[in-house]
């Protein structure tokens, strides 16, 4: 019992790495983004250097054998694609028809997209207290995002800019299953998973930002506005990291169970916030508590439920 409730404490851990990761991230984007370099070189920029670091550790930590494919390069190639590709170039394009409160609140939207996906191709549906704690992370959410003022948040709603974020979020939950598959399954570290599911996605990036170029919706960003990104690119390239974290997370505590995570990237955004001088209302605190209390509470549950049985 004691080992189990250590390896949980580890695995939580290793999502809030991801949390925070992802957290530091999104600023990041929107600054690179505002001082010239467009989301399909954005996404380039971090993936290719990001899959080479990736890549690099495990060929340190695990070997030369550990990156061979083992006849599953065209599943790594396609869910890589779905992935890495599907997410940032649908978020990055989807946030520029919408607005970033919807792109936030349609993020967390993940634990119940993953429990539809989980109960779909498992025939296994969640207990209610997992159920109860995903909603109330999700409310937790809109109020921070939103400050209690829906009316604002339906004025500027766009139909095709959220179904693009829809998409994206869509995209990551497969690729979670995968890869969570192919470490339960097939005993692959989460180092070798991320490593090769990235190098062979970077592929699809590259060919997706060339084509972009070729019809003029894309364009190379110039050196000034690299020198201003920076220490953003620097942030985004070694963020491309977490991903191991987030597959061995997930593999410990379950995709249901892990995914809840990702209601506190927003939360650590706000923290940002703070730090930035925003504002913070008493609703987007009570807002912020409420999805700290239900991860929380889930973990707990977890626990308790795992060291029963």
């Amino acid at each position: 019992m004691k080992d189990i409730r250590i390896k949980n404490y580890r695995y939580t851990l290793y999502l809030l790495v991801t949390v925070f990761g992802w957290g530091i991230m999104y600023p990041a984007s929107k600054h690179a983004v505002s001082s010239g370099i467009d989301g399909y070189y954005l996404t380039f920029i971090r993936y290719v250097l990001g899959a080479f670091l990736v890549s690099f550790v495990l060929l340190i930590i695990e070997g030369k054998k550990s990156y061979q494919t083992e006849g599953k390069a065209f599943q790594l190639w396609l869910f890589g694609t779905i992935g890495f590709a599907g997410l940032n170039f649908l978020t990055f394009i989807g946030i520029g028809f919408s607005s970033a409160e919807h792109a936030t609140i349609i993020l967390a939207l993940m634990p119940m997209l993953s429990m539809i996906l989980s109960s779909i191709l498992d025939h296994n549906i969640p207990d209610i207290k997992t159920i109860l704690c995903i909603v109330l992370a999700f409310v937790g959410i809109i109020l921070v995002i939103t400050n209690g003022d829906f009316n604002n948040l339906i004025a500027s709603s766009s139909f095709l800019g959220d179904l693009l974020l829809l998409a994206a979020t869509t995209c990551w939950v497969i690729y979670t299953y995968f890869a969570n598959m192919m470490i339960t399954k097939h005993k692959w570290s989460a180092l070798r998973v991320t490593a090769l599911s990235s190098s062979l996605g970077v592929l699809s990036i590259i060919a997706i930002t060339f084509i972009a170029s070729f019809f003029h919706l894309a364009s190379p960003p110039s050196m000034n506005a690299l020198i201003t990104s920076g220490f953003d690119i620097f942030i985004l390239v070694i963020t491309a990291l977490v991903i191991i974290t987030w597959n061995a997370g997930i593999n410990g505590l379950g995709a249901i169970n892990g995914i809840l995570f990702v209601n506190l990237v927003p939360v650590i955004s706000f923290i940002i916030g703070i730090h930035q001088g925003h504002s913070i209302s008493y609703t987007e605190t009570v807002g912020a508590i409420i999805t700290i209390i239900a991860l929380v509470l889930n973990n707990i549950y977890m626990r308790t439920n795992k060291s029963s049985k």
